[in-house]
């Protein structure tokens, strides 16, 4: 066991198990500092130095200024390291090897070296001796300054398969014979003679000047890349074993021997002799599948130039300055898959261009100056998966086959485009055109697009077809209208909800950019896209054209969006009017009065013209407000700078639940302003700022002590009181005599009283008694809640869990299920404050409260109202409304009084209808429903 426990150890402490990493050791002046990952940092001679090293696999290293690579100072590796690549950049050559240098520093390397940046020197066999195992070679000198190597200095590198020189002088072109791939950049050789190099495969040439290649002897030579000013690679020096030829500015343009075996044959810059290449110039090349050629300067093709290749599957004939095309281009070249027509003239394609290519895939006409009929020539190509069009600036329309003159303004009903039938179509790039229009058949035919570009096109009007796409593809869809000129949306009530649906698909991406006027026309928009996903929010981006605004998001939030409707207030002198929407009150309408020098409410607004009303009256000349000034139902009313004294009950009643202003009036604090004083207060706004006609505040006036008037009040409402009783006595007992008509109005006055039961509350048709609101953390109370009154009591109660559709936007659903019941439940708690719904859900229900008659709000406190962070809505409206607390030993019975009766069956729901304007915002209609058809259906 001894002996097993001592080998053990031997072979854990054997030399090199340990990893190796740099370090100073006892070398002066060199100092160590921290390492991150793969870096480790150092200070030689006071200057920096890093080392990149990886275990077996590279070490990295740039020499200090002035500090020789094995000299004193570097640090070096504990143990050695060994690795496949060694890069050494800026390292001047010294007087001993490289393999020496490299091992003062304990480094060995074991297939490649290279050297970069390197300072100007000479390089020799000796600096490359105890190297012989190296596959590969990089030489790099300095730019300007170009490292030389000397004659045979290479030839030692017996097992060098690759070498690579970049700005290198060599004194004569001697190449270990052993060389698979050679790379020459800038070495300043104009003829270059492979002779030897029997097995090269692979030949790079990068020169500034010309350059001249003999390579017949490299029987190998499979791949050649020449490229320099002037390029000179006759069929006589070339070997029949290359497959790939990339010459860049070649004078020696006669394919006609030699070309057997080309597969790929890429020519950028044409010098021969004649304008273009012959007919039948591919001819030999049997064995051709890719051919490229580019900067040509060609204005024609030459009929018949690719007869003869039968095997293409790529062309490539870009930037030669073409601008007609041969009609039997492709008559003998059924297999091509991509063309590639980018960066010439193009205006228009010959029909029957591209009628005998039936496994074309991939088409780019890119960068033209094509016009719309040409893209009817396309319509043959049934298999194209590709297609690119983009950068043809007269390509307009292309909608209804092109035709212009059918295309109406409005986005949804553009017709189809001569593309319907390349229903493969994977990629549509129509960029920088003149398209004006989504045609139907990009969104319905064309089911497996990837990406539909149609940025900084001329679209000034998407509709909300445009955001519908009947995608099948297993891959995402973009829709790019980046650098579109969008200014209007037409999402109206009726589509609203089936944009949502689209934006939040998650196999197609809207990318947009809009500039909107942001007015009432736009608030269906503004709710289709306000609730987006991330993704969308990310993509999406609408902008008011008045930058003061900001986006469309803000203004729906600022309630802001509003259209000029003067025919709401064209008979009251000094008025404007405006209309906006809203979900839940639908139009609102705005009558701005300030200033206008009123002595009195403005009586000539048509009130009857739209349900719900905001009276901007500041700075006018007002001295009393009846009810009868009052339309149905005011949402908000501005009195400030006025000359108001009183109101009387009634109407103090009507404005205790609507946001007023009223600050500096003439207020009459005293007995005869009680109503004033003590009705209006939680919805004041600018309470701190409202004062009495003596000087005090509203607010301490409030604050103040009513019992003086409140006895005034006792004894004038009793003594009141005393002869109603006497009258009515006389008159019940005239009424015993008299015509049902005063019997009638005997009844109604006493149950003004009080003093004759109310009838039970009318059934309005509501589907539900109540909605229940609440936070998902207090499920456990709803589910008390639905024991005792559902089941115990027979109520019916809407909850979002079980009669909400799956599916449909959130607002909707709060908007409807409030209208859709009797009363709204409220479960407040503080997880109910913390919800981002809880507003939503008590504006909702406050709104419809607003407008009825029948108090329709009931909360439902968990726990003591002043242990809650209320905010102050919330808090001014518990001033001037009860509630019932969870904890209250009475709390069954004074829910159940807050509650209407039950309803033994519920009634059908009656369709909640919100208007929008074809022409106004204030006609129209569109309904819309809380629950599931399942749902409905079982009731």
């Amino acid at each position: 066991m001894r002996l097993l426990l001592m080998a053990l150890c031997a072979w854990w402490l054997r030399p090199g198990v340990q990893a190796a990493r740099p370090a100073c050791g006892r070398a002066r002046d060199c100092v160590a500092g921290h390492h991150l990952n793969d870096e480790f940092f150092f200070t030689v001679h006071g200057q920096n130095l890093v080392i990149n090293f990886s275990e077996a696999q590279y070490v990295e290293l740039e020499c200090p200024e002035g500090v020789a690579l094995g000299g004193a100072g570097m640090p070096s590796f504990d143990g050695g390291a060994r690795v496949l690549n060694v890069t050494l950049r800026r390292c001047s050559i010294g007087a001993d090897s490289l393999a020496d240098a490299l091992g003062a520093l304990n480094i060995s390397v074991l297939e490649r070296l290279s050297l970069k940046d390197t300072p100007p020197g000479s390089l020799s066999a000796l600096h490359l001796r105890g190297l012989e195992h190296l596959l590969r070679l990089d030489l790099e000198g300095t730019r300007g300054m170009p490292l030389r190597v000397e004659a045979g200095a290479l030839l030692p590198l017996v097992n060098l398969r690759m070498l690579q020189l970049n700005r290198v002088q060599m004194a004569s072109l001697q190449f270990p014979p052993t060389l698979h791939s050679l790379q020459l950049w800038f070495v300043g050789e104009t003829r270059l003679d492979l002779s030897g190099l029997d097995q090269l495969r692979a030949l790079v040439v990068h020169e500034k000047e010309s350059v001249t290649v003999s390579a017949l002897t490299a029987g190998s030579l499979e791949s050649v890349v020449l490229d320099a000013r002037r390029v000179s690679f006759p069929a006589a020096s070339r070997p029949r074993s290359i497959r790939r030829l990339v010459l860049v500015n070649w004078n020696e343009t006669d394919l006609s021997a030699r070309c057997d075996d080309v597969e790929l044959l890429q020519l950028r810059g044409w010098v021969g002799e004649e304008p273009a290449p012959p007919r039948r110039w591919l001819s030999h090349c049997k064995k051709l599948r890719e051919f490229r050629m580019s900067f040509a300067r060609q204005k024609s093709v030459t009929p018949g130039l690719l007869d003869g290749a039968e095997n293409l599957e790529d062309l490539g004939l870009t930037s030669c300055q073409i601008d007609t095309l041969p009609v039997d281009l492709f008559k003998e070249n059924r297999n091509l898959r991509i063309i590639d027509l980018s960066h010439n003239k193009l205006q228009t394609l010959p029909s029957g261009l591209f009628s005998n290519l039936r496994n074309l895939k991939e088409l780019n006409l890119s960068n033209n100056k094509l016009q719309a009929a040409a893209v009817g020539t396309l319509g043959s190509l049934v298999s194209l998966q590709d297609l690119n069009l983009s950068h043809n600036p007269p390509l307009l329309d292309l909608c209804s086959g092109g035709s212009d003159a059918f295309i109406v303004s409005v986005s949804s009903l553009a017709g189809t485009s001569p593309l319907k039938a390349l229903t493969e179509l994977e990629e549509l790039r129509l960029g920088h055109t003149g398209v004006s229009h989504v045609c139907s058949d990009w969104r319905t035919s064309m089911k497996q697009l990837r990406l539909l570009d149609l940025s900084y096109t001329n679209i000034t009007s998407l509709s909300y077809l445009d955001f519908h796409y009947e995608h099948s593809g297993s891959k995402e869809l973009t829709v790019n209208f980046n650098g579109t000129p969008v200014t209007e949306l037409t999402v109206d009530a009726g589509n609203y909800k089936s944009v949502i649906a689209d934006l939040a698909s998650a196999s197609v991406k809207i990318i947009l950019r809009a500039t909107l006027p942001c007015d009432c026309s736009d608030y269906w928009t503004a709710l289709a896209f306000g609730d987006l996903s991330t993704q969308a929010q990310d993509s999406v981006e609408l902008l008011c054209r008045e930058e003061e605004r900001g986006s469309l998001a803000d203004a729906l939030e600022r309630e802001s969006l509003e259209c000029a409707e003067s025919s709401l207030c064209e008979d009251q002198e000094g008025c404007t009017c405006s209309v906006r929407l809203d979900l839940s009150l639908g139009v609102v309408a705005t009558a701005s009065c300030e200033g206008a020098g009123l002595d009195e409410m403005p009586s000539r607004l048509k009130f009857k013209e739209a349900p719900v009303w905001r009276l901007m009256l500041a700075h006018n000349h007002i001295q009393t407000v009846r009810l009868q000034d009052l339309p149905d139902t005011i949402l908000e009313l501005d009195l400030r700078n006025n000359s108001l004294h009183r109101l009387d009950g009634p109407t103090a009643s009507k404005l205790s639940t609507v946001p007023l202003w009223i600050a500096n009036n003439s207020l009459d604090c005293t007995c005869y302003g009680y109503d004033l004083v003590t009705k209006l207060g939680p919805h004041v706004r600018d309470m701190e700022q409202a004062t009495c006609d003596d000087g005090t505040s509203l607010k301490e006036a409030q604050n103040g002590d009513p019992s003086e008037c409140s006895s005034a009040l006792v004894v004038a409402t009793s003594l009141i009181s005393a002869l109603a009783l006497l009258a009515v006595m006389v008159a019940v007992t005239a009424g015993c005599v008299m015509r049902p008509e005063m019997r009638l109005r005997i009844k109604v006055l006493l149950l003004r009283l009080g003093w004759l039961p109310r009838r039970p509350e009318p059934d309005d048709g509501r589907r539900f008694d109540a909605f229940v609101s609440y936070a998902h953390e207090d499920e456990a109370v709803v589910e008390e809640l639905v024991k005792r009154l559902e089941v115990g009591h027979g109520y019916r109660l809407c909850l979002h869990y079980r009669d909400w559709a799956p599916g449909e936007w959130i607002h909707v659903q709060i908007a409807a299920s409030v209208q859709a019941s009797r009363r709204t439940l409220i479960v407040v708690s503080r997880h109910f404050l913390r919800s981002k719904w809880a507003r939503q859900e008590f504006r909702q229900a406050h709104a419809a409260a607003l407008r009825d008659i029948i108090p329709r709000l009931v909360l439902l406190f968990l726990e003591p109202p002043h242990r809650l962070p209320l905010d102050a809505e919330l808090r001014s409206y518990i001033r001037i409304n009860t509630y019932v607390l969870w904890t209250d030993p009475w709390f069954w019975h004074k829910l159940k009084l807050a509650l209407p009766p039950p309803r033994l069956l519920p009634t059908p729901l009656e369709d909640v209808s919100v208007n929008k304007a074809e022409s106004s915002p204030l006609h129209g209609g569109q309904d819309t429903k809380p629950c599931s058809p399942e749902a409905e259906t079982d009731t």
